[in-house]
């Protein structure tokens, strides 16, 4: 039986502008917008996600680390306009030995939704696994370039490698490629750009529902229905059309989303409540 787990690494506070950005504002604007912000979100979890399956494990992300230091000082998002309250025990590698995986032998695999740093600075973990990210992902958050883009590339073990992919595995409801992770085709990997060049989230279908891990394609369901991008968000027309695509896989089979940062996620997955319109209201 496939069964997803939700791990909690800790939590992020970001600026309201960088939640939800205004799309009719150019990238350069709504990140200024997010600079000259004063205020701040409430903590928002940093999930990551376990999925239990008959061929092994397989994680999505690998959340943030508690090291001091990480983060380079001259970059002004990190240094004004990102909190972050991380525990050492709240890192992906304490949380999955807690439970009895060693995260550099038991997995499957881990992958990356993107490199951005609440989603990959836990990779010292996971050396000797299989570590999956889209091709076009790994080359946007290369070198200066993926550093003002929120990746942290300088901090990257020396020995990570990944294995990158691209879509060119069968379309999927809307999908116009996909990342088989499994060989019964039930778990898979579905482009979903626009938060960042290469973004993927992960697809579980299993016979009563269908599970979207979906990283930052947005950040939360209530977002995603009312079609708001976020403030860093690339390319917003992008970001529209994935999020489109996410309604239209929900219209055709019952979809619960899990995006990266929803503090409601956990409910949902417990309640197995679907994306659908009427969640909006």
């Amino acid at each position: 039986m496939t069964r997803i787990i939700p791990i909690k690494t800790g939590t992020i506070r970001i600026r309201p502008h960088h939640r939800a950005g205004d799309k009719t504002k150019a990238l350069w604007r709504r990140r200024l917008d997010i600079l000259t912000d004063r205020d701040w979100t409430e903590p928002l979890p940093i999930y990551t996600y376990l999925i239990e399956h008959d061929e092994g494990l397989i994680l999505l992300d690998c959340g943030e680390t508690a090291r001091a230091g990480f983060f380079p000082w001259w970059h002004p998002f990190f240094r004004f306009n990102v909190d972050l309250n991380i525990e050492p025990g709240d890192e992906i590698g304490p949380q999955l030995r807690a439970r009895g995986i060693d995260p550099r032998r038991d997995l499957k695999a881990l992958v990356l939704s993107h490199l951005h740093h609440d989603h990959a600075d836990g990779l010292e973990h996971f050396r000797g696994t299989e570590i999956v990210v889209s091709d076009e992902n790994y080359r946007a958050s290369q070198g200066l370039a993926g550093t003002i883009r929120g990746a942290v590339p300088g901090q990257w073990p020396s020995w990570f490698d990944p294995i990158r992919k691209q879509f060119d595995g069968p379309a999927v409801a809307g999908f116009e490629g996909s990342i088989p992770l499994t060989d019964d085709g039930s778990v898979l990997a579905v482009p979903t750009p626009g938060h960042m060049a290469g973004h993927l989230s992960v697809v579980v279908r299993t016979p009563d529902v269908t599970w979207f891990l979906a990283g930052d394609a947005t950040y939360d369901q209530d977002l995603l229905l009312r079609r708001v991008v976020d403030g860093p968000a690339e390319d917003v027309t992008v970001s529209l059309a994935t999020m489109d695509r996410i309604a239209g896989l929900a219209a055709q089979e019952p979809t619960v989303l899990l995006p990266a940062h929803d503090p409601d996620a956990e409910r949902r997955l417990d309640d197995r409540a679907v994306l659908t319109p009427a969640a909006a209201e």
